[in-house]
């Protein structure tokens, strides 16, 4: 693979930019099934969110490490990345690991829908987009199919359960500005898998100080790795393989398609989440979902890769 943050010469076909998005929505959509797994044996979203970017690190490293890429190292590809992961880990991550504490996995999966909408507002507002008909009605046919899906959520089960699906919210607003972010101001020609070890190395490196002041040290509420490793010991694995293999795509895309194109993985994440926590959990969801994955082919095809 070619882990580059910028652009090749050669741009890829539409179908290969099609494939990865498919491969990065179904994979993080599986994540939000991981995570609820990991959070029902016990385990608190910061230290979930920490061990999960630091392995993530460890992986990313190792790679850059066999490829000698740490002489690039430089101070602005670590300002850039330690922005990136806030916006892109450390905030989404502890949102989406409290939130699953409390609501449905298919519930957390919905609230992604948003990003598109907000990637591509923000593209326009800083004009890193056009407007065209095609792609404003490919985004109106992607909200559609979300809308499908959560509609029949929309009776939660406690009152109280709005508020975190508002955190879901803007958990997906963080990600529509990292998509945007990462766009406008990348390092030129900087090695992806020495850019994801320093951002998943900063976000591990921002988490510390609060999971000290939040004395999980004290309560044991701190997982702490094991052997034989325990269910949680397998998801949180699960997830920094996920993640590190869902940001390669999700950079790869950027370069290749742009922020609005990329964003449209976030239908994809929605089905597939939902779809997992079906599988896995037995969640009860309307069967409407078929025809928002109907919506949902046509408006990805209608925000198609930009040329050039």
């Amino acid at each position: 693979m070619h882990h580059q943050a910028t652009a090749p010469s050669r741009q890829p076909s539409k179908l290969i930019c099609w494939a990865l998005l498919l491969a990065s929505g179904t994979l993080f959509g599986s994540s939000f099934s991981m995570i609820k797994v990991a959070v029902a044996d016990g385990a608190h979203p910061l230290g979930l969110t920490f061990w999960f970017a630091a392995l993530s690190a460890v992986m990313t490293g190792g790679a850059a490490a066999l490829r000698g890429r740490f002489k690039q190292l430089n101070r602005g590809m670590i300002r850039f990345c330690l922005l990136w992961s806030l916006l892109g880990t450390v905030i989404p991550g502890v949102l989406f690991f409290y939130a699953a504490r409390e609501i449905p996995a298919g519930i957390i999966a919905l609230a992604i829908a948003m990003v598109p909408i907000l990637t591509y507002l923000g593209a326009l507002a800083t004009r890193q987009d056009e407007a065209t008909l095609g792609r404003i009605a490919g985004i109106l046919l992607g909200a559609i199919a979300g809308a499908i899906l959560i509609l029949p959520e929309a009776t939660l089960p406690k009152p109280e359960d709005s508020f975190w699906v508002l955190m879901t919210f803007l958990a997906a607003f963080c990600f529509a500005i990292e998509h945007l972010y990462f766009a406008s101001r990348a390092p030129k020609d900087a090695p992806l898998d020495l850019m994801l070890c320093v951002m998943f190395s900063g976000a591990a490196l921002v988490l510390l100080p609060m999971i000290w002041v939040s004395g999980l040290w004290a309560t044991g509420s701190f997982v702490v790795p094991s052997w034989p490793p325990t269910a949680t010991d397998l998801v949180v694995l699960g997830v920094a393989a996920v993640t590190t293999a869902d940001y390669f795509f999700f950079a790869l895309l950027i370069a290749w398609a742009g922020p609005v194109f990329t964003s449209q993985a976030a239908y994809i994440v929605t089905l597939s989440g939902v779809l997992w926590g079906i599988v896995l959990f037995g969640e009860n969801h309307s069967l409407g979902i078929w025809a928002a994955l109907a919506l949902l082919m046509i408006g990805i095809f209608l925000v198609r890769p930009r040329s050039g």
